[in-house]
């Protein structure tokens, strides 16, 4: 039976590219329709042959949410769900879990846009723009406007410049947040689950969160919204900030209590705020919309040309690599944090992604073992599942980021080989080193495998004479290394500390398969697939000794031989 890949919705700004995939599956869509038309046709088998689903950031209002009830529907040929956006609110990924559906989304390509949208609604709330803005298109110039029962007319606002920008959550999109605000003549301060290195803060100063409550002239709120980070900002957060504060999220609706806002801002704590996302979207705290010193836009973060078609090529792109490699570029990896990582979760936001629905959330306990290499159970929603140890000492999931890939067609010794070449390496400097090889100009050296490998001056700089390319194996490698980095992006890391900490490749079950070829003849050989995993953790920063003062102590011989010397060239 052929394969296909379906689309649910539209694709507005790839449709040749989405076409273009035609050369590897069949294409089917879903362009419209209901949620019971969609599972009666999955029911009646339509969709039996499909192996990739393409879900556009407009296929809610048609299948409704990927919940349980849709997952259990799915053909079970389905292997991946390739999801545009950078959220899961709209898919339960325990339930695709279950099922061996794997699923990505597009991380990373909504930083820019998202972080102009700030910086829009910052300067928006500082100057009070809305009454203006609103008396103009009532035709009375400069007001006065009603709103709320009450009269308004334009005020004087405020210039950014010397003002305190606190960014709470500097990951991608704060990072852009504060590049931007620089241009303003603002100062930045930020809070983080860890403190970025020189390079990343860029002049930016780490400040812990009540010193960033209590200092910012402007806050901006670009976190994950997690158990741990609801309702992050209210009431108590509200009194220790700066009267006349201003308020400005684009990340998640649900991080600030929108009643204790309200409150804030018609007692003056608060003097305006700009808001792309809101708790219960699509509908908005009263209080807000009457407020005419509130800024609103309704989560248009991302509603760019070039955004938009970026996401719609990384979701191509990641469904291409599921039917060619067998593996998602950007797979969402999820995993619970432990009773530390709780609290450090605070502040990691790279995802412009609408508030997440409560969903079933695997929960992983694993026994701590000091044995390398080791297989261990663990234990998740009442379902065993093998795991490999790599580390002889936990290695903290709020501190590392992981990618892993299975049954990859690749050859095991070549992959080994490739993977201890670049183990430790810094991840700029293996991403390098794994393209170099791709296009022959390094060499992977070959110890352990090195049977009927030839010689090459290439393998000189590891200390071997014998070595080779293995591009295949060097490009499984590169994807997952992106894919691994895509998620350190997403908890906060610094991707450019980032370091391969550990990686293993293991041997997956070997398989028969063959070669068709002309005249009838069929080339039987034996397949040798292997499992990836790999650990990228930030680079343990280096603390210099200090001066030393203490004294060399000499004995009684070596003083004298002292004495003796300076006496002679005296």
């Amino acid at each position: 039976m052929s394969q296909s890949a379906l689309l649910i919705g539209e694709i507005t700004h790839a449709r040749k590219e989405w076409e273009s995939i035609s050369s590897l599956l069949s294409l089917k869509e879903f362009p419209s329709g209901t949620r019971e038309d969609f599972i009666a046709n999955c029911k009646a088998g339509q969709y039996d042959d499909v192996v990739a689903l393409y879900r556009s950031n407009n296929s809610t209002k048609y299948t409704g949410p990927f919940n349980a009830e849709m997952v259990a529907v799915l053909p079970k040929s389905l292997k991946y769900i390739c999801h545009n956006g950078a959220g899961y609110d709209n898919i339960d990924v325990a339930a695709c879990s279950e099922r061996n559906i794997a699923v990505s989304s597009t991380p990373v390509a909504v930083n820019d846009a998202t972080a102009d949208v700030g910086i829009f609604l910052m300067i928006g709330a500082l100057r009070q723009a809305h009454v203006p803005i609103t008396a103009l298109r009532e035709g009375k110039w400069q007001g006065p406007i009603t709103a709320g029962g009450r009269e308004y007319r334009t005020s004087l606002g405020n210039d950014p410049k010397n003002k305190v920008l606190g960014i709470l959550g500097m990951g991608g999109i704060g990072r852009e947040m504060a590049i931007r605000a620089k241009a303003f003549g603002m100062k930045i301060q930020y809070h983080n689950r860890s403190r970025l290195p020189a390079d990343l803060e860029a002049g930016a100063t780490y400040v812990s969160f009540d010193e960033l409550l209590a200092n910012a002239d402007v806050l901006s709120l670009n976190l994950a919204l997690n158990a741990s980070t609801r309702h992050i900002i209210g009431a108590t957060e509200f009194t220790k900030m700066k009267d006349g504060v201003v308020i400005v999220n684009t990340a998640r609706g649900a991080l600030i209590d929108e009643k204790a806002l309200v409150a804030a801002l018609e007692s003056g704590k608060v003097r305006s705020a700009g808001l792309d996302v809101y708790e219960c979207e699509p509908q908005i705290e009263p209080g807000l919309i009457s407020n005419p010193n509130v800024m609103l836009l309704p989560h248009i973060g991302t509603a760019t040309y070039e955004t938009q078609k970026d996401m719609e090529i990384l979701v191509l792109d990641n469904l291409r690599s599921a039917v060619e490699k067998g593996e998602l570029i950007t797979q969402w990896l999820k995993r619970a944090p432990d009773d530390d990582e709780k609290r450090q979760q605070l502040i990691t936001e790279d995802h412009h992604t609408p508030s997440p629905t409560p969903s079933r959330c695997v929960t992983v306990k694993s026994t701590n073992l000091q044995i390398t290499n080791s297989i261990i159970w663990t234990i998740a929603n009442e379902r065993c599942s093998l795991q490999v140890r790599y580390a002889a000492q936990e290695i903290s999931s709020a501190k590392s980021a992981r990618a892993r890939g299975s049954y990859l067609r690749v050859s095991f010794k070549n992959t080994r080989e490739t993977a201890q070449a670049i183990n430790g390496m810094k991840l700029s400097k293996a991403l390098t080193f794994l393209e170099n090889v791709t296009t022959k100009t390094m060499a992977v050296p070959m110890r352990r495998y090195a049977g009927s490998t030839g010689r090459t001056a290439q393998g000189k700089q590891f200390g071997v004479s014998k070595a080779r390319w293995p591009v295949k194996s060097a490009e499984h490698i590169i994807d997952l290394l992106k894919n691994a980095e895509a998620n350190a992006d997403g908890k906060g890391l610094d991707t450019n500390a980032l370091i391969v900490k550990r990686i293993q490749v293991n041997q997956a079950p070997k398989g028969r398969r063959r070669t068709y070829r002309a005249h009838g003849r069929i080339n039987p050989y034996m397949t040798n697939p292997c499992h990836i995993e790999l650990i990228l953790t930030e680079a343990d920063e280096e603390v210099k000794k200090g001066p030393s003062d203490a004294q060399v102590r000499l004995s009684s011989r070596q003083r004298g031989t002292q004495i003796r010397r300076a006496l002679i060239e005296a």
